[in-house]
């Protein structure tokens, strides 16, 4: 290792200093993200938190001193297994030599000795340490320095700090993506839209989900739905008509029109559902064949992917493809189960 300069670090300091190292609690990482799962705490390597809708629901530490690996989503051994918060928790508990990177500063690393010490080394004048190759490299921005580091590895999250832009995270390092010309990243769902969800006051332009007043109006005309015939459906209840028309962006997300060039105010469909624009309602998922991401406001760890017969499904939690073995090979996501004979529902079915 170059520019190597140890020190010694006190551990009631540093392990002050790593409680205070990173700038997001759980609330707001969970509104980056768009699936669930478990996730880290940026105060403390043995604690964890739950993620679902864009909410933290739950929160615990590791028992028996294990560390909770955000990456896998377990609590491990502390003996083979990184501090996300602290090197010097790292340290204490190695039982054999290794370099790790300093959380607190991007430009340290720290030695490992297994016998509980450790010390440090600098990269110098414009270099950076680089966790996933053990080594100093210069150029590019603090590598391990993204909520990725808290993540679940192989997911995508809005980048709280750049909003409409997002990270690809993998194994606790997160890789700056910006959608193409005119797209934004919409965390509220992980995917690019036209539509910029940073505009919204209520939300400080980082859950990327529509609030009343801001992004979520429209005027209702056909300029403004060209992907389909505008206005579905009129259901007249007492001596009120409403016009519900999907946001053609979300499989869950809808306008209430009160009629033709007024301003319409998207909603969303309760938990569990999602908008059927020909029948004009909240529906089963998998009474709609939706063509966006399937994924968003359910509760479900697999969804069937469209045009596969659900022969294929995907894995909410990290967008990646999934597939039933061959002697069952259709997935049930109604009953969350793989079965030999083919489904009847309208997502199972060819285009």
């Amino acid at each position: 290792m170059k520019a190597f300069h140890a020190r010694i670090c006190v551990l009631a300091a540093c392990l002050l200093m790593a409680s205070q190292a990173s700038g997001y609690s759980m609330e707001q990482m969970c509104a980056q993200w768009s699936g669930e799962g478990y996730i880290g705490n940026p105060s403390s390597c043995r604690a964890w938190g739950y993620c679902r809708g864009q909410q933290l629901i739950a929160w615990n530490t590791c028992p028996d001193d294990l560390i909770f690996n955000a990456q896998t989503g377990r609590c491990s051994d502390p003996a083979t297994t990184i501090c996300s918060t602290s090197a010097t928790q790292t340290c204490a508990a190695a039982t054999s030599p290794m370099y790790v990177a300093n959380p607190l500063n991007c430009t340290e690393y720290c030695y490992c000795d297994g016998l509980g010490g450790l010390s440090y080394g600098d990269c110098g004048e414009g270099g950076v340490y680089q966790a996933s190759t053990k080594s100093c490299v210069w150029g590019p921005a603090c590598p391990q320095d993204t909520i990725c580091r808290f993540m679940p590895s192989n997911i995508f999250v809005g980048d709280p700090e750049n909003c409409g832009s997002y990270y690809n995270c993998v194994n606790g390092y997160g890789t700056s993506t910006k959608c193409a010309d005119n797209l934004y990243y919409n965390a509220a769902n992980g995917l690019c839209q036209s539509t910029n969800p940073c505009n919204s006051d209520n939300n400080n332009g980082n859950s990327g989900q529509f609030t009343v007043g801001e992004t979520n109006e429209i005027i209702c005309n056909s300029t403004n739905f060209k992907e389909a015939p505008f206005i579905y459906k009129t259901s007249t209840t007492t001596a009120e008509s409403y016009k519900y028309v999907s946001d053609f962006t979300t499989c869950y997300g809808y306008y209430y029109c009160p009629d033709v060039n007024e301003v319409g105010v998207w909603n969303q469909c309760p938990t569990g559902t999602q908008f059927d624009p020909k029948k004009g309602k909240c529906v089963s998922p998998a009474a709609y064949a939706c063509p966006y991401n399937r994924c968003g406001n359910v509760e479900s760890t697999f969804m069937a992917q469209l045009n596969t017969e659900c022969k294929s499904y995907t894995i909410c939690s990290s967008g990646l493809t999934g597939s039933c073995p061959t002697t069952s090979p259709y997935y049930d996501e109604v009953h969350n189960l793989c079965t030999s004979g083919k489904l009847d529902y309208a997502i199972c079915k060819s285009a």
